[in-house]
């Protein structure tokens, strides 16, 4: 065999394009992999809105995980010596190429695996051989296809952005977090909290008891009744008030309610800032006063995706939380898989909110194969979000959740 099938963007189309593709050969230092699963993601609905401009045709999908087949001759011989063939690896995938010219403005980001050059969404994929990390045995490929984007971004800016500004680690107490957005990342980040709390904080670690309840020490909140909770008419040295705000919707309404949320967190001149993390992705405008940051001592930061060792972490997370609550135990993500055919079903059901948790696709499926519809694991996710839970975007039924560590 020859061809593969393959989900390719085209540009102006708003669809992806089935069609049948060669299969490629690994080059120097490139491996390739048979697609096991291939994360659909927000970003590529907005990829076919033309958000970036782009001329380019090429394969979707940077959420990857895959089993080597073969790898070009000039591979080191240190890393050929981690590679085994039939071994199922992640893919680092958000890692810049230089291999196409960039048009003004344009982030190297965009030069990379499922954004520019061919991604998963087909039967087959190249990857350096750097970019892969072995998958722990036990952990299902569509779980850990989590761990190459929607769980790795998540946890960055849980213990990496929020971590290094206010040390919201392990042994930090009293830390109030609002995670705005309880959505396809969101649900992922309360998980990811869990692990910064002490081993002595039952509040985080009795994780839900049973799928549509909130995290035991968490509350829900739509975002109305949130924009009222920290009102400015409701100023006072009362209030409640939160020290960290994790933003996995990044609108103009859900930035000012941040900005409102921990305006009494930096009061003191010896203690931290009040914190703003940016994840979601929305191109909205948003707005500011320079001054009211100044004078409220607030720090805002974005996050965006993570290294190679924060990688490794997450698939070891996603390993260990299988080991301890199981297949359906709260604590571990959901993931329904669908086979290539459905990728375009897929993308508009994220469009619409249609979609709990994540969506995977495993081009190994047969179409329309009774397997394709079986999902994966459980999700703190109440009932309430399921219609916007995938998106992360702003709606009237989102729900945010806060919590204190």
């Amino acid at each position: 065999m020859s061809t593969m099938r393959a989900a390719v963007f085209h540009p102006g189309n708003n669809n992806l394009v089935l069609e049948h593709i060669p299969i490629p050969k690994p080059g120097p230092n490139q491996v390739l992999l048979k697609v096991a699963a291939a994360g659909v993601c927000h970003s590529d609905t907005a990829i076919l809105t033309d958000v970036l401009d782009d001329s380019r045709t090429y394969v979707l999908g940077h959420e990857n995980v895959g089993y080597a087949v073969e790898w070009g001759h000039s591979i080191p011989l240190v890393n050929v010596r981690h590679i085994a063939k039939g071994k199922l690896y992640a893919i680092h995938d958000l890692v810049p190429h230089g291999a196409h010219p960039l048009a003004p403005g344009q982030s190297p980001l965009t030069d990379s695996i499922g954004i520019g050059e061919n991604g998963g969404f087909a039967e087959y994929i190249l990857a350096d051989s750097v970019e892969l990390v072995p998958v722990p045995e036990g952990l299902a490929p569509e779980v850990a296809a989590l761990a190459t984007d929607s769980l790795i971004t998540a946890y960055n800016a849980v213990h990496n952005v929020a971590g290094d500004e206010r040390q919201l680690r392990p042994g930090s107490h009293g830390k109030r977090v609002l995670i705005y957005g309880i959505g396809g990342l969101g649900h992922q980040a309360v998980n990811s909290l869990s692990t910064t709390a002490p081993q002595s904080s039952p509040s985080i670690l009795n994780l839900c008891a049973r799928a549509r309840d909130f995290p035991r020490g968490y509350e829900g909140f739509p975002p109305g009744e949130l924009a009222q909770l920290f009102a400015t008419e409701n100023a006072g040295p009362d209030r409640f008030a939160v020290d960290i705000v994790i933003d996995f919707v990044a609108t103009a309404q859900s930035f000012q309610i941040g900005q409102e949320a921990v305006k009494l967190s930096g009061f003191s001149l010896d203690g931290p800032h009040g914190l703003i993390v940016l994840v979601g992705v929305s191109g909205e405008n948003l707005t500011f006063n320079q001054i009211a940051l100044l004078t409220f001592r607030t720090n805002v930061l974005s996050s965006l995706y993570g290294s190679k060792d924060d990688l490794k972490a997450c698939l070891e997370l996603l390993s260990d939380q299988l080991t301890m609550h199981g297949r359906s135990g709260c604590g571990v993500p959901v993931v329904a898989v669908e086979p290539l055919e459905n990728v375009n079903q897929v993308l508009d059901e994220l469009r619409s909110m249609r979609v709990t948790g994540r969506k995977v696709i495993n081009p190994m499926l047969a179409p329309f194969s009774d397997a394709a519809r079986n999902t994966f694991g459980s999700t703190t996710v109440p009932a309430s979000v399921s219609s916007t839970a995938a998106s992360d975007s702003s709606s009237s039924n989102e729900l945010v959740a806060k919590s204190r560590l």
